[in-house]
């Protein structure tokens, strides 16, 4: 049936009457309170480190609740911003850089100290301006482990290392380290830290009393960069450092002495089909308590595929030098752990930009049990 004009008129202005807002009342316009929520400093939880690629004057730490993903804070790390989580200590640190006019403008660098409570700022220190502006490593961040010195590796491309002294709150130094990248820390010696060398070697500096000054040593050749390189990234206990090479040998590392020492070589993939190899940012994630290392892992692996996401994740008995227990994976480019009574995996699926939480089961398998968006570009993850 038909309608006339006036039956029209009168049906649209229903229609645009049920979408109109309402009037906003003075209850409605009261301006909100804005508070500042204390985070319990022994609640655990993740640090999902963003690069923000598409933005990246703007990175993010990203502060997730462990059993939900939900975000519970933010930190902001400037442009390409490294971070660092100590163990024992109620603060988290941001190496960054800012431009006045964000892309451009003159430089400046700082170190900046966070409050793991409030997430407000407790202190910045001026540094020089010649940090690697790069991914986030958490070897290009580190501290002498009694909290005394962070360390922050530059590129220019030169490289070195900046030492800033904490409890002067100033920078003390800069040592060289040409050839060499990442700062690996000893345990039991907080003057003493080790680089990975392009030479197949590992170089141990040891600091001055006032940080501004180290004496170099080098180790015997353990590797070589050209036939199988290794990642950056290490998995730490105590003074041994665990890596894995791009065509997935595992190298146990000692840095307790003068100079490093390889003490146990294998393969991880022996009497594997497939050509499984590593991959990704972050592969590998360390139980130490449990003795086993979580490794992420693609088949068909070949050069240039170190940066593939993983398919499964294989957890590596250290003891026995084999795999315990190979778990499917949606694609994944960084493992890191949240130790505790019921230790937790966490990685990261860079195609969906999400965190993923994995439950450690019985014998080494893994469970994927949560999936949560989160950022644009999470690189580096860190459980506290």
């Amino acid at each position: 049936m038909r309608q006339n004009s006036r039956e029209v008129f009168a049906t649209l202005l229903l229609a645009s009457a049920a979408v109109l807002p309402t009037v906003a009342t003075a209850e409605d316009l009261r301006p909100e309170k804005v508070t500042v929520a204390r985070l319990d400093a022994a609640t655990p939880r993740i640090y999902a480190v963003d690069i923000a690629i598409n933005h990246i004057v703007d990175g993010r730490a990203y502060v997730l609740n462990p059993e939900t993903l939900e975000m519970i804070g933010l930190i902001g790390t400037g442009f390409a911003g490294q971070f660092y989580v100590p163990k024992g200590r109620d603060e988290v640190y941001v190496a960054t850089s800012y431009y006045p006019k964000l892309t451009r403008g003159d430089r400046s660098d700082w170190l900046e100290v966070y409050d793991t409570q409030t997430l407000e700022l407790k202190k910045e220190i001026r540094i020089v301006s010649r940090r690697a502006q790069a991914l986030n490593y958490r070897p290009l961040m580190q501290a002498s482990t009694d909290g005394r010195f962070m360390f922050v590796q530059n590129a220019t491309p030169a490289t070195s290392v900046t030492v800033v002294d904490m409890k002067a709150g100033k920078q003390s130094g800069e040592v060289p380290n040409p050839g060499c990248y990442g700062i690996y820390p000893a345990a039991a010696k907080p003057s003493v830290f080790s680089t990975l060398c392009g030479d197949g070697t590992m170089r141990s500096f040891t600091l001055d009393a006032k940080g501004a000054k180290a004496s170099a040593k080098a180790s015997a050749k353990f590797f070589d960069a050209d036939k199988d390189a290794l990642f950056l990234h290490a998995e730490q206990d105590g003074d041994t450092l665990w890596f894995v090479s791009f065509q997935g040998v595992v190298h146990k590392v000692s840095i307790a002495g003068e100079t490093a020492t390889v003490e146990d070589s294998f393969a991880l993939a022996k009497d594997v089909e497939g050509d499984w190899r590593p991959g990704g940012y972050q592969p590998m994630a360390l139980d130490a308590k449990a003795g086993m290392l979580y490794v992420l892992m693609h088949k068909g692996g070949a050069e240039g595929s170190h940066k593939n996401p993983a398919e499964e994740i294989w957890a590596i008995d250290l003891k026995a030098k084999k795999v315990a227990g190979r778990s499917p994976t949606q694609p994944a480019t960084t493992l890191a752990i949240l130790p505790g009574a019921k230790p937790a995996l966490f990685g990261v699926n860079p195609i969906d930009a999400a965190v993923i939480r994995y439950d450690i089961e019985a014998g080494g398998a893994v469970k994927e049990t949560k999936t949560a968006k989160v950022g644009e570009a999470v690189i580096q993850l860190e459980g506290k």
